[in-house]
């Protein structure tokens, strides 16, 4: 292969890899639906209507709600921050010698979710860890009590019994598999009947039900019907701010007409602009903060990836071993050296032991 050919190659991989890299990177940017889920569930009266009208009476019937206190950052160690719930919503328990501390934890989800129940169990024991390591425990843990709220396209398919995760090989094995449950809220399938309980909460679930169809179109408009009817102008402006931010991030209609639907409000239009400005600043500041991570990662990711594509190009099939070599080279100087090199080689062996050696360094 001439040395043309092999810097032609050499130069196409690069462009790729970039291209692959950047397109990764998008997991990592947080979803609008969980954003928009944060900011409708930090409102007291909203989370209080949530437990009042859609919590099974009989737990409902020990909880004073007089009181609530919201955590929309969730409760997980830092080193779990990826981990990190959505809201957890501390309660009192009434009908008892003293009131005793009881957790809420709302998970959302917009997609299927297998493992949404191990994500659920694995805050509710961070929760119990971080209690017992500040010495906040007075003899017994406190009830944490997961309720997923899914507003997927797909029905919520999902067992709803954690032993399901479990393949057991004998009834002998279940005593030492854990009965964890949950509440599950499936938006999706819910009648849009079921959700004319409170003004907030049939704004929150036609908002949420309908944002990934093109009916919101119209249940927007529902939405709006329903927002005139709140009585505090404030919190009324407040939740339309809110709603339409979350609609021209996720939603199906064009910026025009959710413009031309919220003028019934009055300084509706220039409210749209405020909001998709600062759609715009909050992904151009989240585009800042992972930019130097993600060039420096790609940068190191792309060099390794094209070292062995390239390698591929020369030698045919590399052995695997000598893949996982050449991605623990962490110096991109080295790894640009030994794409120099590649072309003066003349056998896998002698380009071998030129990685070796780069790994030493």
């Amino acid at each position: 292969m001439s040395t043309f050919a092999i810097k032609l190659i050499f130069n196409l991989l690069a462009i790729f890899q970039a291209l692959r890299y950047i397109l990764n990177m998008s997991f990592e940017i947080p979803s609008p639906h969980d954003v928009g889920f944060k900011t409708f569930f930090q409102d007291e009266e909203l989370v209080r209507d949530f437990i009042k009208y859609y919590i099974p009476d009989e737990i409902k019937a020990y909880l004073d709600l007089s009181v609530l206190e919201i955590d929309i950052s969730g409760f997980v160690a830092e080193e779990f921050k990826e981990f990190r719930t959505d809201v957890v919503v501390r309660v009192r328990l009434k009908n008892t010698d003293q009131m005793v501390d009881l957790y809420f934890l709302f998970e959302h989800k917009s997609y299927l979710d297998r493992y949404a129940l191990l994500q659920a169990l694995h805050y509710s024991v961070q929760k119990w860890m971080n209690l017992y390591r500040r010495n906040k425990l007075s003899g017994y843990l406190p009830i944490v009590i997961p309720v997923i709220i899914y507003h997927g396209v797909s029905k919520w398919t999902f067992s709803h019994e954690f032993e399901d995760y479990f393949e057991i090989p004998h009834e002998s094995f279940r005593v030492f598999i854990p009965k964890f449950r949950h509440l599950l809220h499936d938006i999706t399938h819910m009648a849009d009947e079921a959700f004319k309980t409170s003004i907030l909460m049939e704004i929150f679930h036609l908002l949420f039900k309908y944002i990934h169809f093109p009916e919101l179109d119209i249940k927007l408009q529902e939405i709006f019907d329903l927002l005139e009817q709140l009585p505090d102008e404030d919190k009324r402006k407040e939740f339309l701010f809110n709603i339409l931010k979350y609609v021209l991030a996720s939603g199906p209609l064009s910026r025009a007409r959710v413009t031309q639907l919220t003028r019934r409000f009055p300084g509706g239009e220039d409210m749209v602009g405020v909001a998709a400005q600062e759609i715009e600043e909050r992904v151009e500041q989240k585009y800042l903060q992972i930019k130097p991570q993600w060039v420096a990662e790609g940068k190191l990711e792309n060099a390794q990836e094209t070292l062995i594509d390239l390698a591929t190009e020369v030698y045919g099939p590399i052995p695997g071993m000598l893949q996982v070599k050449i991605k623990s080279i962490q110096s991109i100087e080295n790894l640009r050296a030994l794409n120099r090199k590649i072309i003066r080689t003349e056998s896998l062996d002698e380009f071998t032991k030129m990685v070796n050696k780069a790994a030493l360094n």
